[in-house]
């Protein structure tokens, strides 16, 4: 399980780095106005997202927030769901630091503040089975 946390974290960066280089946006544009002016680099984006086997997963945008959402292919059971996030949340501080860094990252590139990202997990009827959000809400 730690292995998909820093391969989020990694993906995480790396993804909103990508959709930022070559981009001459004005720093009152939105990350979702950057990622709407460029569709090729999102899907770029969507395709480079490491997926652990058995789950789809997608990155969104929303004003200056972005989401990357993993959703299970087929059910599992209230066990191994319950395995799951106690796993998830035991490397939340992985997930902080790498978003940390992207997050300053990001601001530095683009002039925006206030950037936040969330990941999100599904299972396979569509209920959310773990979130994490950074900034982390008090």
């Amino acid at each position: 399980m730690r292995k998909t946390f820093v391969t989020i974290v990694v993906i995480t960066a790396a993804a909103m780095l990508l959709l930022l280089g070559g981009c001459d946006q004005e720093a009152t544009a939105t990350l979702e106005d950057i990622a709407a002016d460029n569709p090729d680099i999102v899907k770029t984006i969507n395709k480079e997202l490491t997926t652990p086997e058995g789950m789809s997963s997608e990155v969104s945008f929303s004003g200056d927030s972005f989401d990357i959402t993993y959703k299970f292919d087929e059910p599992i059971d209230d066990d191994d769901e319950k395995a799951l996030v106690k796993a998830f949340g035991k490397n939340s501080d992985i997930l902080k630091s790498g978003f940390e860094s992207a997050i300053a990252e990001l601001e530095a590139q683009t002039g925006i503040t206030g950037i936040t990202g969330t990941v999100h997990v599904f299972n396979a009827s569509g209920d959310e089975t773990w979130t994490y959000e950074y900034p982390e809400k008090e």
